[in-house]
């Protein structure tokens, strides 16, 4: 939607993980065990990673079909893929990894608890941007920001939503505003409550043109970890679609 996009015109990098991640949750109501019926029961799905790479922006007005599977998991880990189509073309693949959590005790739930054969079974994706990546022992970070956790921030697992970091990351590229995002490769590492405060540091990744890490830090403790690759853009313009002119 028009205000889903950027000063480019480009879709925001949290507009992606929310299409993923709203069609991960409507496969979840069509299959069976719901969301929110695995909640009541005290059992929540909680992101470990989230990796996407755009290869064509997502514009105003883009009529697309979101396509979501999971893949069969190793021990607590669920693992969960998606393709973003338009016109039958993949603009966006994705990829992630959750666990389940009891939310009374604090312990992992193994797959094997949790009857998910109603699900699509399919092979993971291959992503050219790495899943899982560590940090070059030389990295120099550097504090670029900070944020609040605010209660529009958060869900109702009481801390920000996953879906919330990508743009509070993306706002600190340089030169962001100049900038597409090409690839967004996400590792959740411990929550950030309701008013809590996640500072956030950046290095530059040389290994890549234009990419960069990012760490974020609550209360002395990991956070997240990111990689983030981007590329120079021009303002996108050319706006069509349904009833307009």
């Amino acid at each position: 939607m028009s205000y889903d996009v950027d000063a480019n015109n480009n879709a925001k990098p949290t507009i992606i993980a929310k299409l993923l991640n709203e069609t991960a949750n409507l496969h979840m109501k069509d299959r069976r065990p719901t969301y929110y019926e695995l909640f009541f029961k005290g059992l929540s799905f909680i992101a470990v990673r989230m990796a996407f790479e755009i290869k064509e922006q997502l514009h105003p007005y883009d009529e697309v079909d979101v396509y979501t599977w999971t893949a069969e998991g190793k021990g607590a880990t669920f693992f969960r893929c998606y393709s973003i189509e338009r016109d039958g073309v993949e603009v966006v693949r994705a990829y992630s990894e959750w666990t389940v959590v009891n939310l009374n005790t604090g312990k992992l739930c193994h797959r094997d608890e949790i009857d998910l054969s109603n699900y699509e079974v399919d092979d993971i994706h291959e992503l050219d941007t790495p899943v899982k990546f560590h940090f070059p022992s030389n990295l120099e970070f550097e504090k670029c920001g900070e944020h609040v956790v605010e209660y529009t921030d958060t869900d109702m697992n009481g801390h920000m939503n996953n879906t919330i970091y990508q743009n509070m990351i993306w706002d600190f590229v340089p030169d962001v505003e100049h900038k597409k995002l090409t690839a967004f490769s996400l590792r959740y590492m411990a929550e950030a409550p309701m008013g809590s405060t996640i500072e956030i540091y950046r290095a530059k990744a040389a290994e890549y043109d234009e990419g960069y890490y990012f760490k974020t830090i609550v209360g002395g403790k990991a956070n997240t970890a990111a990689l983030v690759r981007c590329e120079e853009t021009e303002r996108y313009t050319e706006v069509d679609g349904p009833n307009m002119a």
